[in-house]
């Protein structure tokens, strides 16, 4: 169920007590939480004139050689992963340090934690098949962790358009399956795709502007878009542990920032160029 916040929540960008308190604890129990509505209908418009323009240029530039191609873990799916260019809309305040999602992050993550991934997932028309249900995450300690661990990393998305599931909805096994033995997200645990199946799960609908928060270990799956338009999601990670430092932020840019979002990219590759959007 997506928690619809207040009127007052959405106009001071403050959750309540109690709304916090209730998110975070969906994020540690069922893997996730979603906040209707949490981005306002104008900065999701110019979000996705923005990313659509990326997109044409991308499938212009490289469509043939990585996406019609279709091969490899996304084979027959359409989906496609662009890491964006860190750079306006999509750098914009409500995107990497919206005040729902820090202060649920802060609760669940503890105040050390910085962003590892600026990117997107979008799902084409055309898609034939589903991915393979899976973690975006294996395990830390390979075969030998037989416990569970804290959450170390959680994904953000904004759809900018409404997901249904015409459109190529993500499907979730929520409530349990990012609570799991590290062990089980290694290359010889027993396979996702063989228990899912027996197994309930849920396909995520949400509105424009939504934000999506969830663990990484929680086992997913693309759906193909029977639709004729993209559906596509913005795409951050915040880590409590992970410093991968992909994302190039040019230096007047980082110096324009707040404090906060500096902290956040702090080991990121500032004072580079921002980069064309690029396959994942």
């Amino acid at each position: 169920m997506n928690l619809k916040v207040s009127q007052e929540e959405l106009d001071t960008l403050t959750l309540k007590p109690e709304t916090l308190e209730l998110a975070a604890n969906l994020v540690k129990i069922n893997g996730y939480v979603i906040i209707e509505n949490a981005v306002p209908k104008d900065k999701v418009s110019e979000l996705f004139t923005s990313f659509k323009k990326a997109m044409d240029w991308f499938l212009e530039k490289h469509g043939h050689d990585i996406y019609l191609k279709k091969k490899g873990f996304n084979e027959g799916t359409n989906h496609l992963g662009i890491f964006l260019p860190f750079e306006a809309p999509f750098n914009d305040s409500l995107v990497i340090e919206h005040p729902f999602a820090m202060a649920i992050i802060d609760k669940v993550l503890g105040p050390e934690y910085s962003v590892t991934l600026f990117s997107s997932n979008t799902s084409l028309p055309g898609g034939q098949k589903t991915q393979p249900v899976h973690a975006d995450y294996g395990a830390r300690f390979g075969d030998q962790c037989q416990v569970s661990l804290p959450i170390t990393d959680l994904v953000f998305n904004i759809p900018l358009v409404d997901v249904h599931d015409g459109n190529g909805p993500m499907e979730i096994w929520p409530g349990g399956t990012h609570l799991m033995p590290d062990s089980w997200y290694g290359p010889n645990a027993p396979k996702p795709e063989d228990l899912a199946q027996y197994m309930q799960s849920m396909k995520v609908h949400m509105p424009a502007g939504s934000i999506l928060i969830r663990d990484v270990r929680m086992w997913h799956r693309g759906t193909p878009n029977r639709g004729n338009e993209i559906r596509p999601n913005i795409a951050l990670i915040y880590s409590s542990v992970d410093r991968d430092n992909r994302i190039q932020i040019p230096q007047e840019t980082y110096d324009n920032m707040s404090p906060r979002a500096q902290r956040l990219f702090r080991w990121q590759k500032i004072g580079f160029p921002a980069i064309e959007p690029t396959h994942e």
